[in-house]
């Protein structure tokens, strides 16, 4: 009977968290700006059990979310050559909890599930622009005779975050690589090798390149503070960032595209928008030797 009980309380419990998670996630997502994963550790021994979990927020401050299924689209961890579903149970924080019996980089990979917003002002659309540097989408919004104000936009993330179990070996096993998410932040090096002081990441759209992107990176030290440094992708969509301190790093890029009005297949909840942005992380943490 007790057992019961306490069986019933958990779940009860287990539905009130996931019901918050989903009202930050819908109230939150629209505000903030990054969303990224966070693992508690990014270098652990074989067998070491470690956790990751899931932001969104401003500058590496916000919310956490929990494991909600239908919250995304994917939620893997891809290793030597293997790609396997995360399998939490619902409700959990940190969303991500597991063990890695053999050595290699593992590669944690989220996909949101499309999401929508509307802008009440002309001024909160501007502000996302000028902060994202994308500034062409305004003139671009003008030049397609949209409204300057309570309009649609959709919005995916998708978030990438590496960590390397066991030592470092230059082979492919610790290297990252595109895992087949719609946009996504590729580092073209390890963060992890000892002595880099610079990683290339390089932004890929359906596998293509993206030229000419804001890239930002998001660094936080041991002391709480938080630094923002940006460029901007090349030709081969590749930035170069500077690694060259521990601490907590996310690199965040957004690309904006249009969506005709007269496609419906585009409505969230009924409601049509004109333009998509889709959001690609990488996240990753050095720690002292």
């Amino acid at each position: 009977m007790h057992c019961f009980a306490r069986s019933a309380i958990k779940f009860r419990l287990l539905h009130v968290f996931s019901i918050i998670g989903i009202i930050a996630t819908s109230t939150e997502g629209a505000l903030a700006h990054e969303f990224w994963i966070e693992p508690d550790v990014s270098q652990v021994a074989v067998g070491e059990k470690f956790t990751a979990t899931l932001n969104v927020g401003q500058d590496l401050f916000g919310s956490t979310y929990s494991y909600l299924p239908p919250r995304f689209e994917r939620f893997t961890v891809t290793a030597g050559g293997s790609t396997k579903p995360v399998e939490s149970r619902v409700g959990d924080n940190p969303a991500l909890q597991m063990r890695i019996e053999a050595p290699g980089l593992q590669i944690i990979a989220y996909q949101s599930k499309i999401e929508g917003l509307t802008y009440a002002s002309s001024e909160k659309f501007q502000q996302f622009l000028d902060y994202e540097g994308l500034d062409w989408v305004l003139d671009a919004h003008k030049e397609r005779g949209l409204p300057a104000e309570n309009f649609r936009e959709n919005y995916a993330r998708f978030a990438k975050s590496l960590v390397q179990v066991g030592p470092y070996k230059a082979d492919d096993s610790n290297k990252d690589h595109a895992v087949g998410l719609p946009i996504e932040l590729v580092a073209m090096n390890s963060p992890f090798e000892p002595g880099r002081e610079r990683l290339e990441v390089q932004l890929l759209r359906s596998g293509f390149p993206l030229e000419n992107i804001q890239v930002a990176t998001f660094q936080r030290n041991a002391d709480g503070s938080v630094s923002r440094r940006l460029t901007r992708s090349d030709a081969n969509g590749i930035a170069d960032i500077l690694i060259d301190s521990t601490g907590f790093y996310l690199v965040s890029a957004v690309q904006m595209e249009a969506i005709d009005p007269e496609q419906s297949a585009e409505a969230v909840n009924g409601r049509i928008p004109v333009w998509k942005s889709l959001w690609a992380s990488l996240s990753f943490r050095l720690q002292a030797d």
